[in-house]
């Protein structure tokens, strides 16, 4: 993952801050939080109107990798009944003010709780529909214990959602006689889960996880992908339009000079789309370029 540029000296101070303020308890208070707002729909979906779902990260032009929260973050975080995170690093800050305000109990870490992922593994979770259909199910599992009146209702929602995501998870199958055994470039490993769902495979990974952990690929990497970008051993190019360098624009300038499709994703989802219809577009960019 890429360094984090946090001020643990902030940091500490807004954590004593908040952990010592007279706000009253989680089980007071009728909110939810997650780190990014591509949860806010899974979310949503489940608790229905019983909670108020609020997201820290809310739009595109935040770099969740480099992000700071402000006391006003971590008095969220302490006043929520549930919290969800990525996990595997992606916004480990928000454990820590998990943590100093003894809300551990009502921590959903992602990738660590529900997916039993481990460190090293892509932290990109949420790119796997069937990982966010069991994100939902988690949360209608935690949010049953915690208002057991509400039970039945958290269920069912819960089922509607995953039959909704259904449609995604049957889109992927149709695409994926298409995609199969195809290899893409990518600007960093985004879109590892979505590509693996869909039998593409990632075929610079050394130079990907260079540009996340902002490190500079190697000569060897950068000849590879130019020279594949080249002479077409790829289907397409992933960008990762929240991040830029001069390597990334160097390789996307000589995709189009060469005609190699390039794709366009974002790692958190514009304020105005939820969820699914995010996904689904990811899905039609794909399918406009294998259709050609």
């Amino acid at each position: 993952m890429r360094k984090r540029n946090v001020l643990l000296l902030v940091l500490f101070s807004l954590l004593i801050f908040v952990g010592g303020c007279g706000h009253k308890t989680a089980s007071d208070k009728k909110i939810i939080t997650t780190t990014v707002n591509t949860y806010t729909e899974p979310l949503k979906s489940v608790v229905g109107d019983k909670y108020h779902v609020e997201s820290i990260i809310k739009s595109v032009n935040v770099d969740p990798h480099s992000f700071s929260p402000s006391s006003n973050d971590a008095k969220q975080v302490a006043d929520s009944r549930l919290i969800v995170a990525s996990g595997l690093g992606y916004d480990d800050w928000v454990e820590k003010i998990v943590t100093a305000n003894s809300q551990d109990k009502n921590l959903i870490d992602f990738s660590r709780d529900v997916l039993h992922k481990q460190n090293g593994d892509n932290e990109h979770v949420w790119f796997g529909v069937k990982n966010v259909q069991k994100l939902s199910q988690a949360v209608a599992q935690h949010m049953s214990q915690v208002d057991p009146k509400n039970k039945t209702y958290y269920q069912a929602n819960f089922k509607k959602y995953k039959l909704k995501l259904n449609g995604l998870v049957k889109r992927e199958a149709k695409l994926k006689q298409q995609t199969a055994g195809k290899k893409a470039y990518v600007t960093e490993p985004l879109p590892y889960y979505l590509l693996k769902d869909l039998g593409v495979s990632i075929a610079n990974p050394h130079f990907a996880k260079a540009i996340e952990e902002d490190t500079d690929p190697s000569i060897e990497d950068i000849k590879k992908m130019e020279d594949g970008l080249r002479h077409h051993k790829v289907s397409f190019l992933v960008v990762n339009k929240q991040v830029t360098s001069g390597i990334i624009t160097k390789m996307t300038n000589l995709a189009k000079k060469n005609k190699v499709p390039i794709i366009y994703f974002t790692e958190t989802l514009p304020s105005d789309l939820g969820y699914y219809e995010w996904m689904n577009g990811n899905l039609s960019q794909i399918e406009r370029i294998v259709k050609r």
